[in-house]
């Protein structure tokens, strides 16, 4: 009897840990993307011509914990890594000695998590780069947005369908351009696209 107390006492206690594992796992996952949405949020903000100097020192400060090694995992790494390569890209377009030393600080996070190399650096305001250098530029952000959702989803339909909703709620046009891109893309191989066609018209016309 007492060995099968024993037993049943060593489930429990693995299956407490097992609990409490999933849990953290969980609630590490939440924290990741909480922190992803608000690193967005500070682009978007400086992209529509907001300072955020005060909102990006609170977030490398709260967020200091992602670059502790085994906090992230390789595609979480790789996630935040591009982010802040774009957001790099959208600061570096100041020419202020706040801005320029948080673009350093940021560098040594994307050295840390990774995330690829850096794109094109605009110097100057956005309308002194050359309308090429704009619309490679373009091309950079939408291939690594594409890379990310891919991440997720290997589906191309399911990429569209975020791609749309993230069209619908947020004022940077690259998704609208990607999603156009991608269900041109679709409609070539064969793919019934009328649904996402009058989504992106309805985005173009609430926009």
């Amino acid at each position: 009897m007492m060995i099968e107390d024993q037993t049943k006492h060593r489930l429990e206690t693995r299956l407490a840990q097992l609990i409490e594992g999933m849990l953290a796992g969980k609630e590490s996952a939440v924290d990741f993307m909480i922190g992803l949405n608000r690193l967005d949020d500070i682009i978007i903000l400086r992209e529509t011509g907001n300072a955020v100097t005060t909102d990006l020192i609170g977030f490398l400060a709260d967020y200091r914990h992602w670059l502790t090694e085994g906090v992230l995992d390789k595609t979480q790494k790789g996630r935040a890594g591009r982010m802040l390569i774009r957001l790099v890209e959208v600061l570096a377009t100041d020419n202020n000695a706040d801005s320029l030393k948080l673009v350093e600080e940021i560098k040594d996070w994307v050295k840390t998590l990774g995330g690829g190399a850096f794109r094109l650096t605009i110097h100057g305001t956005e309308e002194q780069a050359s309308l090429a250098d704009r619309f490679c530029a373009l091309l950079h952000r939408e291939a690594e947005e594409m890379n990310m959702l891919l991440a997720e989803s290997d589906h191309l339909l399911t990429c569209l369908d975020d791609l749309l909703d993230s069209a619908e709620h947020r004022t940077d046009p690259m998704y609208n351009h990607l999603a156009a891109s991608l269900i041109y893309f679709l409609k070539k191989e064969g793919y019934k696209v009328d649904p996402y066609v009058k989504r992106l018209r309805r985005t173009r016309t609430e926009g």
